[in-house]
């Protein structure tokens, strides 16, 4: 037969009073697990199944810098936990893995003590260790030095795994022999003499259990009457643990106040046969729609996919047109405008005041080769700007030059510095297409 049972457990671990930092450790079954050094933490947990194991370590994470070691006992407790989960066994041969991995630790603890030469009244020395093993319907509790076990049921309260429960399975193995042995000469059956863990008995799990593991701190703290007085009280798990370190620390003591209490809620009868048929048949029910679902092939994605693919190229290709055709208009609007510069005709001057008659093209008197007794240069018939006196505008163009303009309205290029001094010109060279450049009279240039 196997048994299914609904578990409750809570564990509140506090610093004590002038201590650097917590040295308790504690694993509950895998899903909380805290090593030391974390000041003040609180933990719980409900769950359903045929395994558990809570244990409660105090001073067993060890470091050696020089030999380069470092022991963690919640690592070992959790590789342990692993090893027996998946090879599974009885109840005895289980408690026995942990006895034989507890012993070594400590011994290994202790030896590194020994080599730093750690004196015997230092915390450090203080390991300890208590654990629960429930295992198909049955428990077992295991202790090494001062940690504590203690079990109530039905209103009875016990320590579990501790010297007196020892001292009596003695006496009773005494009586059942009907032999007289010295007292360091008496081996329990199963019993290793060198062992430093203490086994309880394996007793079957009844609803309402419940289990408490102690630190030695909280032990000094409150004392086995008032943990019997607060166990008993029919409440959960988390206010129970609660109410043991808060009544400890009201109170003087030299260690870690932790308290781990666990509670067996239900436990469920069945069969190893028929849950193990009933989960091959919901195996095989699951394979079967797993089978009945149809294949996922390329037919759907291909569809899909093609739908988005046509879509994404479409969209290129308008794109890529609409790019070609603005970089033709661009080229083409370039060299329609470019041809329109080459062939625009240069503009003659044009003269913004009255018409006046057409000059007439006349040898210039300046470069006569042969001086004549003839009148004045200023009788020459090229325009005069005095025959009427007004003062004419020229508006300046391709190719004009001032002793162009001179030329052109005196008959002679030496009035270009004048021509430059009445419209304020400083430089001939730098007039520009469409400038105004007044030509007045002869008699007013300067």
């Amino acid at each position: 037969m196997s048994s299914v049972i609904r578990i409750n457990a809570c564990v509140y671990s506090r610093k004590g009073y002038e201590r650097e930092s917590n040295t308790n450790s504690f694993y509950m079954n895998g899903k909380f697990t805290s090593e030391e050094h974390i000041d003040n933490l609180q933990a719980s947990m409900e769950n359903r199944g045929t395994e558990y194991l809570f244990s409660l370590a105090d001073n067993m994470d060890c470091s050696d810098d020089d030999n380069d070691t470092h022991i963690s006992i919640i690592k070992e407790i959790s590789r342990y936990h692993e090893k027996i989960t998946v090879n599974g066994g009885d109840v005895k041969f289980k408690i026995k893995e942990l006895e034989t991995k507890i012993s070594d630790i400590s011994r290994l603890i202790t030896s590194i003590l020994e080599m730093n030469r750690v004196p015997a009244e230092d915390p450090r020395r203080g390991i300890g260790f208590g654990g629960i093993l429930i295992s198909d319907g049955q428990f077992v509790a295991a202790t090494a030095g001062n940690c504590r076990i203690f079990m109530m049921r039905d209103g009875m309260f016990r320590p579990l795994a501790a010297e007196t429960s020892r001292a009596k399975r003695m006496l009773d193995a005494l009586i059942r022999s009907d032999e007289t042995v010295e007292d360091g000469d008496v081996t329990l059956p199963d019993e290793d003499p060198d062992s430093l863990v203490v086994v309880s008995d394996i007793y079957d799990v009844a609803e309402g259990d419940s289990f408490l593991i102690c630190s030695d701190g909280l032990i000094q703290a409150l004392g086995e009457e008032k943990i019997e007085d607060i166990l008993s009280l029919r409440s959960d798990s988390a206010y129970i643990a609660s109410r043991m370190v808060e009544e400890a620390m009201k109170r003087s003591s030299s260690g870690d106040l932790t308290a781990m209490v666990v509670q067996v809620e239900r436990r469920y009868e069945g069969s190893p046969s028929r849950r193990t048929t009933a989960r091959s048949k919901q195996v095989k029910n699951r394979v079967e729609r797993l089978n009945k679902a149809p294949a996922i092939t390329y037919k759907y994605n291909r569809k899909r996919g093609g739908r988005y693919q046509g879509t994404l190229y479409v969209v290129l290709v308008l794109v890529t047109l609409a790019v070609l055709f603005g970089i033709i208009y661009i080229i083409i609007n370039s060299m329609i405008n470019t041809g329109r510069e080459t062939t625009k005709p240069d503009p003659e001057p044009t003269v913004t005041v009255t018409p006046t008659s057409t000059p007439v093209s006349t040898p210039d008197p300046v470069i006569t080769p042969e001086p004549t007794e003839e009148p004045s240069l200023a009788e020459t018939p090229t325009p005069d700007p005095s025959s009427d006196g007004e003062i004419r505008t020229h508006t300046v163009v391709q190719g004009d030059t001032i002793s162009k303009i001179a030329r052109t309205y005196y008959g002679s290029s030496d009035y270009g510095a004048k021509l430059c001094e009445y419209n304020g010109i400083s430089d001939p060279n730098k007039i520009v297409i469409g400038q105004k450049i007044k030509i007045p009279p002869k008699e007013m240039l300067p």
